[in-house]
């Protein structure tokens, strides 16, 4: 027998005895369980164990277990569950007993996943992703509750795809999630967020390379009128999420179709019930829009309102220095670079305390630049999933 021939009939030999070990002999003719009776028959006890031993925070132990099944031998349980037994389904912050052990079995598949992919083993953390997106969908509501656990589930992947394979595999699994929570605007936002990175990503062209160049450059703004429609439909469900439209007032500014959103962004920047952080930004975007049509004055009052608000804002000092220097105030580009280029001011304005909740046009010390973390994006996940792990904790 031949290495090959060896390799095929021990997988089938395992594959067997899972089988055995997992289905009972009348398989195809039993009928579908409910969700209420579903977690307690013989057949899926040891799975059960698995998800037991996750949820009590045996991780290793479970996510080793998992590695050693077969992916299709837990599609065909799954298969048998029927619709949800609408007398014993919980609501979404006391979820009933089947409901939560569902949530745990998502939450362990999505573990399992994290740990292929850590070790570079893409094709199979995508099978287990597959697994764990068909248990958390039989939670699913008509309508989703706002913030429930699916929801936050499908951000937690989503950033969890961008951790580990980058832009592509970010956007590749928001269009997944966005298929079954379409109108989530946190979702929406991290997908906007995601396809503008995606389109900025640089490219490395070499010389037989270059005649694709308008085709490469086409595609990127493709991508970019994709994160447009989504941190526009993340607006349409909530006008009042100022981070989508902050989002899409970049986008359409990369798309150079600026002037459809000065209105936007001026509204931002002038609005008392804006946050420091996004005020900070749009004044930002707006100095800039300002530049480019040649309203010098008016992108200098801006940067300057931006450095009022967060002096420690190193974009906001830097956008105006450059302007001062262009306009032949090398001195006042100096003094705006003063205090980022001091250690000691830096160190000082560290420690200086800091209140989200302060006073608009009062000056506020020690707070990192919005500006890095509207380009890094929402980078909750970790956090995000280890509140869903605790969340189906016994």
């Amino acid at each position: 027998m031949t290495r090959v021939h060896r390799r095929r009939s021990a997988r089938c030999l395992r594959l067997s005895l899972l089988v055995v070990l997992f289905l009972t002999t009348g398989f195809g003719q039993e009928p579908a369980f409910t969700q209420s009776d579903f977690w307690f028959t013989d057949e899926l006890q040891p799975y059960r164990g698995l998800v037991d031993a996750h949820r009590a925070g045996r991780a290793r132990e479970a996510i080793q277990g998992v590695l050693a099944l077969d992916p299709e031998v837990i599609h065909a349980l799954i298969d048998r569950v029927r619709d949800p037994d609408a007398r014993l389904t919980g609501t979404d912050a006391e979820p009933a007993l089947n409901e939560l052990l569902f949530r745990a079995a998502a939450m362990l598949q999505l573990d399992v996943a994290d740990s292929l992919w850590s070790r570079g083993l893409e094709e199979a953390a995508s099978d287990w992703i597959e697994v764990a997106v068909r248990w958390i969908e039989l939670g699913a509501r008509d309508p989703e509750p706002e913030q429930s656990f699916r929801r936050r589930w499908y951000l937690a992947v989503t950033l969890l795809a961008f951790e580990r394979g980058g832009w592509s595999d970010g956007v590749t699994f928001s269009e997944v999630a966005l298929e079954r929570v379409p109108d989530d605007v946190p979702l929406l936002i991290a997908a906007a967020w995601l396809n503008e990175g995606l389109a900025l990503e640089p490219v490395i062209l070499d010389n037989t390379g270059r005649s694709q160049l308008p085709q490469l450059q086409e595609g990127k703004r493709s991508t970019l009128r994709a994160a447009a429609r989504r941190a526009g439909a993340a607006l349409a469900v909530s006008p009042g999420a100022t981070e989508a439209a902050l989002r899409l007032a970049r986008i359409r500014m990369l798309l150079e179709e600026g002037e459809s959103v000065r209105e936007l962004l001026t509204d931002l920047a002038d609005r008392e019930d804006v946050g420091v952080e996004h005020a900070y930004v749009a004044r930002l975007l707006l100095g800039d829009l300002h530049r480019h049509a040649g309203e010098l004055d008016a992108a200098e009052q801006r940067w300057r309102e931006a450095v009022d608000l967060i002096p420690d804002g190193q974009a906001a000092r830097m956008a105006l220095a450059r302007l001062l220097h262009t306009r032949g105030d090398v001195s006042g580009a100096a003094r705006t670079l003063a205090s980022t280029l001091d250690p000691a001011a830096s160190s000082r304005a560290r420690r200086a305390p800091y209140s989200a909740a302060a006073p608009r046009g009062r000056l506020i010390a020690g707070l990192p630049d919005p500006w890095v973390d509207y380009q890094l994006g929402v980078g909750a996940g970790p956090g995000l999933r280890e509140e869903l792990r605790l969340e189906v904790r016994p």
